[in-house]
C-alpha cells in the first residue's frame, strides 16, 4: 500500500491550474488574433487586399511621367478611340493639333470593337500620341505576347485557355481579342505595349488612366491593374467592374481629394454607361464613340472639350 503524499497532491493540483491557464489563453489569445489579421487584410492599404494575379504576358509598364509637356501649349486627353481610326483622324483635324505645340493622350482601349485597330495605332504612332492601356487594350498585348514568345501556332485548340495563371479574366484563344493580336504587326505591338497603366503629370497635379484609381491607396502604382483597367464603382471597399454594384469610384475619391492642397486631377475613360462624366477632380471621357456617339478630347489645360460625331460600330 503506497502512502498518500500531500506535498505530490499540491504539485498535481499546481500543473492542472498551469494547464487550465495555457488553455483559457489560448482561447482568449488566439481568436483576437485571428480577427486582428483579418482586418489587417480587409484595410485599404497599398498594394491593395483584393489584388488579382498579374498575367505573364502583360508585359506592363505601371507608370510613366509626362513631365517635360510642361511646356506645351494644349495637352488633350480623348476619351475611348476602340478602332474608329477615320473618326480620330477626324478629330485631330478639328483641333488642328500641331506635334510641335500640342501633345495628345488616348485614355485607353485605343482597339477592339470597331473596324480598324491597326490603323489607330498607326496614326497614334505617327502624330507621336501618348497612351495609357485599356483592358481590351490588355486583353490583345496578352494573346500577341504569348504569339511572340511561342509562335501562332501555340494559339490552340480554340476552347483552351491563355496559359497565364490564376488570373481574374482568363481568355480562350478563341476570343475575338486573339485574332485582333495575331493580326497586329510588331511595330503596332510595340507602340500598345508601351501603353502604362497610368501617365503622371506632375507639373499639373493630373493623372490618366483607362478605368479608375483607389482613392485609399496613396501611392498609385500599388493599384491593381485589372482594377486600374476596369473599375467603375466601388462595393465594401473593393473595386468592381460593375456600374450598380456600389458607389461610383468617383464620388469617393473627390471627397478624399477634397483634403489634397491642390487636388490631384484624374482623367479617364472606360464608363461609356455614365459618358461623358465631369467633376471636380475627375474627368470621364469615354462618350461612347463606338456605339454611335462621340470622341471627345478635353484640353486639361482649359477644360473645354471638342467632339466629333460618331457611326455605330458596336452595340
Amino acid at each position: 500500500m503506497v502512502a498518500f503524499d500531500p506535498r505530490s497532491s499540491r504539485r498535481w493540483r499546481y500543473i492542472g491550474g498551469g494547464f487550465a491557464l495555457v488553455a483559457v489563453l489560448v482561447v482568449a489569445i488566439v481568436p483576437a488574433v485571428i480577427i486582428t489579421n483579418r482586418n489587417k487584410q480587409q484595410a485599404p492599404h497599398d498594394g491593395a487586399f483584393y489584388a488579382q494575379a498579374e498575367s505573364q504576358y502583360s508585359n506592363l509598364t505601371r507608370m510613366v511621367s509626362l513631365d517635360h509637356l510642361d511646356s506645351k501649349q494644349r495637352i488633350f486627353v480623348v476619351g475611348d478611340v476602340h478602332g474608329c481610326a477615320n473618326e480620330l483622324s477626324a478629330l485631330v483635324t478639328k483641333l488642328q493639333y500641331n506635334q510641335t505645340t500640342d501633345a495628345m493622350i488616348l485614355a485607353g482601349d485605343l482597339v477592339s470593337k470597331g473596324y480598324d485597330n491597326p490603323g489607330v495605332l498607326r496614326l497614334a504612332k505617327a502624330l507621336g500620341m501618348y497612351c495609357v492601356r485599356g483592358n481590351h487594350d490588355d486583353y490583345v498585348i496578352r494573346f500577341k505576347t504569348f504569339e511572340n514568345e511561342h509562335g501562332a501556332q501555340r494559339m490552340a485548340p480554340p476552347k483552351a485557355y491563355l496559359p497565364e495563371g490564376n488570373v481574374a479574366d482568363p481568355m480562350k484563344f478563341k476570343d475575338e481579342h486573339a485574332a485582333i493580336a495575331v493580326n497586329l504587326t510588331m511595330e503596332e505591338y510595340d507602340y500598345l505595349v508601351q501603353c502604362p497603366m497610368v501617365l503622371d503629370l506632375p507639373f499639373m497635379n493630373a493623372r490618366v488612366v483607362h478605368g479608375g484609381v483607389d482613392p485609399n491607396i496613396q501611392n498609385v502604382t500599388q493599384n491593381d491593374p485589372h482594377s486600374v483597367f476596369n473599375m467603375r464603382d466601388i462595393a465594401d471597399g473593393v473595386p468592381t467592374r460593375d456600374n450598380q454594384a456600389g458607389t461610383h469610384w468617383t464620388d469617393a475619391y473627390n471627397e478624399k481629394q477634397r483634403n489634397n492642397t491642390p487636388p490631384i486631377k484624374i482623367y479617364y475613360g472606360h464608363d461609356a454607361s455614365r459618358g461623358l462624366d465631369l467633376e471636380n477632380v475627375t474627368f470621364g471621357l469615354d462618350s461612347r464613340c463606338v456605339y454611335g456617339g462621340s470622341l471627345t478630347a478635353m484640353d486639361i489645360k482649359t477644360h473645354q472639350y471638342t467632339q466629333i460625331k460618331c457611326n455605330k460600330y458596336a452595340s
